[in-house]
Order: structure tokens, then C-alpha cells, then sequence
């Protein structure tokens, strides 16, 4: 606090606080209240890509909506207390991709426009990583800000995603992209992106009768398999001799699987399963330092990984190499990141995608949020 100006060359000391500013200082400064804290990144990508109705606008893909972005920018707007905002999107997501009901309804996947103009449901199909986030972000929004009714739609949508999305194959669970359209003659399509252990630890602890601990158990089964040399596919096939390289994706990794390190980095490290991600897709640290730089694509095969990444892979990959003990990947990733920076966007120009992985793994490294060892939303 800055000192009082001296009065005509008399020393003066500081003026006490009036009482109003005292009790505002106290506020700021109240456990939970992280309302108060500023993200300048998250009012950037509000003012940017949320419209005031609440829809998640993607202009780079003919300014299409999918419950993905909802679901993401819900989790935001929680961390950063913007209730508001949050109330909103929640509203726009029911209404528009539910039939008006989360509880009795996952969301439809894509929301745009038709060919005749119409902007409306595109694909019922819900898809299974946004679904998982929507119902996380309600539960723990439930508990912070003391809302029944938003823990109640949690558990009904977990119910849900149990009934739709969960899948017996074998001796195992896995958790499907969608509950319909990824099961061929082959097996069954998967996204490793889509498995957020952290989540399926926490989901495991409030509805310790669903199916959460086994897929917790059986992704780290399959992990081994899946990451050959620390490289995640975007998707594989789950066939009955394990899992095999996806064909119709061409067998890489890139713009799904970024995330995966994502949530290595999330852990929380008490987690076994985060524990052995880490310790999986710790040679692909070794790879991007053989490189200089992260590449666009790279291949669980041990074909030769090409392109240049884009500046949200870096953003996304900086925890991820702290968490594994790679601290000058970590800040090589940060500086360009912070080369790529147009204000508080990313990239020229600035793409939705990019953004959302920027707040996710910035986010996490200045310690916005963070994962106790239940998975449960830890906020300072």
C-alpha cells in the first residue's frame, strides 16, 4: 500500500483504510471466493467464442457449436467463479442439444447450420468426453457453490453415460466415443482422449456402484498397448487380441491425443492409474526433445512424426513435461506460447482450439485449479 502524500512539508503516515475498502480487502481474501481473481485468458475466450446467450461458437469450422466446447467452458467459468456465464451456457447446452432436459437427455454432439439455413441439432449423437465433463463440472459445482439441484443433474447424467456409453468387452469395461456408431466387424473404435483418469477416480468415489472403478483399472491395463514408446494414438481398435492401430485415422496421434498428456499431467500423482500414464508417455518427452519442438502428427508404429505443431499443443504439453520431470521442454514450450500471444488469444488466426487447450494447461500450471486424490476440483 502506497503511503499518504506529505501536506505542505509535513511527514504523514499511511490513512487508515476506511471500512468499507477494509471489508472489501477481507472478501477478496475469503476462502473459495476465487470469483475475485482475475483470468484474463478465460474473459478473452468468453468475450471471444461465448456468445451472452451462452452457445461456444467454433468459428474456424463455419461457426458450428458441439457439446464439447460447451462442456469445456463450463468447467472454465466454474474455476473462474463466473457464475453468470456458467448459469448461461448451462441454460443454452439444456435447451439446444438436450430437449431442455440434461437429466433425461445426453446432448446432441453438433449444433450448426442446415442447408437451408436452419441452425439447429446436426447429429444427435452424443459424444461421450463432453458428457463426462458436463456431469464432473456439475457435481463439483453442486458442492462449491452449494446447489442441490446441479449435483442432482450430475448424478443423473453419470446414470446416463453408465446405461449409454459404458460397454463390456471381454473381461473389460471401456468407456464409447457415442452410443452409437463405433463397433465394426473389426471391434470397438476408442478414443484414449476421452478417459480422463483423474475423472473416472472421482466418479468412482461418488457413485461407488457404477462401472468407474473398473474402467480406471482397465484403461491402465490397456495403456501399455495403446502407447508404444510414449506416443497415444488419437484412436485405436479394441479387437479380442487387444488393442490394434485404427486405420480409418491413419494410425496417428495428434489433435485428440494431445490431451492425453493433459490429464498425465492432471494426475493427481496418489492416483496409480496417473502414476502409470505418466510413466508411459514419458518417452515422448524424449522424442520432442530429439525433435526440438513438438510435432503436428506422430505414429504409435514408429513411423516418422511430421509437421510443426500448432501453439496450443505446447500450452497443453508444458505441464505435462514439469510433471515428468523435463522442466527445459517445459520452458521452450512456454516461450513459445508466449511468442504465438496476441493479447490474451493465441495464434494468427486465433482458433478455438488452441485456446481451450491453452486454458487448460496454463490454467493448471499457475494454479487455478487442481485434483485432489479423489479426482475431486481442488480451486486456491
Amino acid at each position: 500500500m502506497m503511503s499518504a502524500p506529505a501536506a505542505r512539508g509535513t511527514a504523514r503516515g499511511p490513512r487508515p483504510w476506511p471500512a468499507w475498502l477494509a471489508g472489501f480487502v477481507l472478501l477478496l481474501t475469503a476462502p473459495g471466493l476465487w470469483a475475485l481473481t482475475a483470468w484474463p485468458a478465460w474473459d478473452a475466450f468468453a468475450a471471444s467464442y461465448v456468445q451472452d446467450d451462452g452457445r461456444v461458437v467454433d468459428w474456424t469450422t463455419e461457426a458450428r457449436t458441439v457439446s464439447e466446447g460447451q462442456a469445456y467452458a463450463l468447467f472454465f467459468a466454474l474455476v473462474a467463479g463466473d457464475r453468470a456465464r456458467f448459469e448461461r451456457i448451462l441454460d443454452w447446452t439444456a435447451t439446444h442439444l438436450a430437449r431442455g432436459d440434461l437429466a433425461q437427455h445426453l446432448p446432441a454432439w453438433l449444433w450448426g447450420r442446415d442447408e437451408h439455413e436452419r441452425w439447429r441439432v446436426l447429429d444427435e449423437n452424443p459424444a461421450s468426453d463432453a458428457d463426462l465433463w458436463l456431469s464432473y463440472t456439475l457435481l463439483e459445482a453442486g458442492r462449491l457453490w452449494s446447489r442441490p439441484l446441479w449435483t442432482r443433474l450430475g448424478l443423473a447424467m453419470l446414470d446416463q453415460i453408465a446405461a449409454r456409453e459404458v460397454r463390456s468387452a471381454g473381461p473389460h469395461r471401456v468407456l464409447m466415443p457415442a452410443p452409437q456408431g463405433f463397433i465394426s466387424d473389426q471391434g470397438l473404435r476408442l478414443n484414449p482422449s476421452y478417459w480422463p483418469p483423474f475423472q473416472f477416480a472421482y466418479f468412482a468415489a461418488v457413485q461407488p456402484d457404477g462401472p468407474w472403478q473398473q474402467l480406471l483399472d482397465d484403461y491402465q491395463y490397456f495403456l501399455p498397448d495403446l502407447s508404444p514408446g510414449g506416443r497415444v494414438p488419437d484412436w485405436f481398435v479394441l479387437t479380442e487380441y487387444g488393442p490394434r492401430l485404427d486405420l480409418e485415422s491413419g494410425g496417428q496421434g495428434g489433435y485428440d491425443a494431445i490431451r492425453v498428456y493433459l490429464w498425465a499431467a492432471f494426475g493427481p500423482a496418489e492416483l496409480p492409474a496417473a502414476q502409470a500414464l505418466r510413466r508411459e508417455l514419458r518417452p515422448f518427452a524424449d522424442l520432442v526433445h530429439a525433435i526440438g519442438r513438438p510435432p503436428e502428427r506422430w505414429y504409435p508404429d514408429g513411423r516418422a512424426p511430421h509437421g510443426v505443431a500448432p501453439p496450443g499443443y505446447d500450452a497443453a504439453l508444458a505441464p505435462f513435461f514439469d510433471a515428468v520431470g523435463a522442466p527445459g521442454l517445459a520452458q521452450a514450450a512456454r516461450q513459445r506460447v508466449a511468442q504465438a500471444r496476441v493479447g490474451d488469444l493465441l495464434g494468427v488466426p486465433a482458433r478455438y482450439y488452441d485456446q481451450v487447450l491453452a486454458l487448460f494447461g496454463e490454467g493448471f500450471s499457475e494454479h487455478r485449479f487442481g485434483f485432489g486424490h479423489d479426482g475431486r476440483l481442488e480451486l486456491p
